[in-house]
């Protein structure tokens, strides 16, 4: 007897067998979460290095392309030498980021652990100052002046309390000395892979184009090559321009501390231009750990250092920050805020610093799909249509040509001549 398979039946049993392979595979991730997750930190630690080189590749090519696009107008404009050219940008990208690097490290370091040395030393008689500064300041106001006093007098034990109890735990800080020298062995090796990166970075992006193109169709790669120029331009628009503005603005932030004769001023400009990389949150961020230093050591200046900082973060928000960044994002403020939020709840630092990039990405992506998706609907895409409840003006709109997309002007398929009058004959 022959038997015929029977495709309905066929296609259920296949789909219910992918279903029971995926439930299986869930519960045993779920009991085996613990080795999982050993597993992925082991597989994050061991591409930390391959990290690392993307990240410096990331911030060093806009070095290199303008370097080699100068060479190439100027030194080899008669007579092009391509690896000539690309080799001298390379090493003067490196040469520049290393500088910078080493001279951060060779000139803040060393005042940052002598700061935080002397702040642990004479910490005591900071605190005395800070309390008979308060005294004097709020003499007349005695439930001000206790309630100060006594915070500062709390904050003083705890504080001495913490440094007593971190005495003890000689291993754990020699664990961090550990860790710093692996962090740093990850560094100096994602550096190296950054430059492997930069020689060949025409040849990596073409093998990728090449891949792409193999396993997908025209209208998916199309949109896969848009998503990546649009994710490089957010990013390094971002990313790149934060970085500038925020050493301008510690820079600024520690010639302004001199000329007011403030202790511990290139410690106070470091951590303003740090934090000053984070959106919105940055300045109260850097602005709470510095007003407790100075507060600390020249409580006089207290209110003159936040009224500085102050100024300062003015002065980036609304001059150097746009005229740095643009509008690179195209993230409305709030939307920030809600990306800050779920960045920094996650990752913390690092959340928020990359929070606001990722976010605008997934905005812009979004807002174009909508627009894409009313135009074809032929229904306007400007937000102010939509206010109000009346349908109506949406709906009963005359309609109007709409112009094609991109994407839809690259899926016309115009006939030949031959086969017009083929069909014009048939």
């Amino acid at each position: 007897m022959k038997i015929s398979p029977n495709k309905r039946y066929n296609t259920v049993a296949f789909y219910a067998t992918i279903v029971i392979a995926i439930n299986v595979v869930l519960v045993a991730a779920l009991l085996k979460a613990d080795t999982i997750m050993d597993f992925l930190d082991k597989c994050v630690a061991v591409m930390s290095p391959i990290t690392w080189g993307v990240v410096i590749a990331f911030l060093m090519n806009p070095i290199m392309v303008r370097t080699e696009g100068v060479l190439n107008k100027t030194v080899f404009k008669s007579k092009p030498k391509p690896k000539a050219s690309r080799a001298i940008a390379v090493v003067t990208a490196c040469l520049i980021f290393a500088g910078i690097i080493v001279g951060l490290v060779w000139v803040v370091v060393p005042e940052l652990l002598n700061s935080v040395s002397e702040i642990i030393d004479n910490f005591s008689s900071y605190a005395d100052t800070a309390q008979d500064w308060v005294m004097k300041l709020f003499k007349n106001n005695k439930h001000v002046e206790k309630a100060l006093t006594d915070t500062i007098k709390k904050f003083t034990s705890d504080f001495g309390t913490t440094l007593n109890e971190l005495r003890p735990y000689i291993n754990d800080i020699l664990s961090g000395a550990w860790d710093f020298i692996n962090v740093l062995k990850d560094f100096v090796l994602g550096f190296i892979v950054s430059i492997y990166l930069l020689f060949s970075k025409e040849t990596l992006f073409a093998q990728a184009k090449k891949i792409l193109i193999s396993i997908c169709k025209k209208s998916t790669y199309t949109k896969l090559i848009r998503l990546f120029k649009k994710t490089n331009s957010v990013f390094s628009g971002f990313i790149g321009g934060k970085i500038i503005d925020s050493f301008i603005i510690g820079v600024l932030c520690y010639i302004g501390l001199m000329i007011m004769n403030m202790d511990y001023a290139l410690m106070i400009s470091v951590i303003i231009g740090v934090t000053n990389i984070i959106p919105f949150f940055g300045p109260f961020i850097g602005a709470v750990p510095s007003g407790i230093f100075i507060l600390l050591v020249q409580p006089n200046k207290f209110i003159a250092l936040l009224i500085f900082i102050f100024a300062l973060q003015q002065f980036d928000g609304n001059v150097l920050g746009p005229k740095i960044l643009g509008n690179s994002t195209g993230l409305p403020g709030f939307w920030v805020l809600v990306s800050l939020f779920i960045g920094g709840g996650l990752f913390g630092f690092a959340g928020m610093v990359l929070a606001v990039p990722v976010f605008a990405l997934f905005y812009a992506l979004v807002r174009e799909g909508v627009e894409n998706t009313l135009r074809k609907k032929n229904l306007p895409v400007d937000t102010k249509h939509y206010f109000g409840d009346d349908l109506e003006k949406i709906y009963g709109r005359p309609r109007k040509s709409v112009p094609f997309t991109q994407e839809e002007l690259e899926n016309i398929v115009i006939p030949s001549i031959e086969e017009a009058n083929e069909a014009t004959q048939g």
